[in-house]
């Protein structure tokens, strides 16, 4: 099929995430193989409107596709605003995940605000694919505790052996767990030196590198996920340079040392 064409795909599930966030589960109605790697992304169509970049937020290890979708505009109110049996196009996957096999060791996972949603296919890989990889440790941080994503699945990780640190800027009475930045999480961690992954505001994602860089980490061990306006998917509209590269196809995931001279 034409990387052009979008593939039509039926809403089967809409769960609430936060106040202004979904979690969109999809069918893909001509059956055929949809296969793809933690940190890509779609290019998701609401006919009639148009179609924008959507990180995969379901591991490819699980049967049902499924996307985090937060209101930010014209098309995503769109997509949020269907119900169950209404029908989306997608095009992709597109751009290059995360390197899966080189991440075969210990890894810290850091996410800040909606970037944690394609942290979630890592996670949920990792999950599924436990004893391919060594101690794993997971860091997340929101505004308010109304803002974290995917609360229902820390225990799982956590019974999957993951250290889940979670943290938010605004704590209230209902709120037990710590409040300050991801990178106070990642001090309580206690895993030697691997690989580490990161998605989030560029002031943040600098911040955590250089904590893990202190840690001993090694700026090429560390993957960042890039999140630009990409509006074609395949590197012909110049919309998503991040210097040199285009995101939609030298990215979305870069190492470190590719990225921060430009962060």
């Amino acid at each position: 099929m034409s990387e052009y064409i979008p593939r039509l795909a039926e809403i089967v599930d809409i769960d609430i995430e936060s106040p202004n966030t979904y979690l969109i589960s999809l069918k893909l109605l001509d059956n055929e193989n949809f296969s793809y790697k933690p940190g890509q992304f779609v290019m998701v169509s609401v006919f009639g409107l148009g179609e924008c970049p959507i990180s995969i937020t379901s591991s490819p290890t699980r049967k049902t596709l499924q996307l985090c979708i937060r209101r930010a505009g014209k098309i995503t109110n769109g997509i949020v605003d269907c119900r169950v049996g209404d029908v989306l196009g997608i095009r992709g996957p597109y751009g290059n995940g995360f390197p899966l096999e080189r991440m075969k060791k210990n890894i810290i996972i850091a996410g800040g605000g909606s970037g944690f949603a394609t942290l979630r296919s890592l996670v949920n890989y990792i999950v599924d694919r436990r004893g391919a990889f060594g101690d794993v440790a997971v860091a997340y941080g929101a505004r308010t505790r109304q803002d974290l994503y995917f609360m229902q699945e820390y225990k799982s990780w956590q019974q999957a052996g993951i250290d889940v640190g979670i943290t938010v800027d605004i704590g209230d009475e209902s709120w037990k767990g710590d409040v300050g930045l991801v990178t106070a999480l990642i001090d309580k961690f206690r895993l030697s030196a691997g690989s580490a992954a990161i998605c989030g505001p560029p002031v943040m994602i600098n911040a955590v590198a250089k904590k893990l860089m202190d840690k001993g980490f090694d700026h090429s061990d560390i993957y960042v996920s890039m999140e630009r306006h990409m509006k074609c998917g395949v590197g012909k509209c110049e919309h998503c340079m991040i210097g040199p590269y285009h995101a939609c196809q030298d990215g979305p995931v870069f190492s470190y040392d590719k990225v921060k001279s430009v962060l």
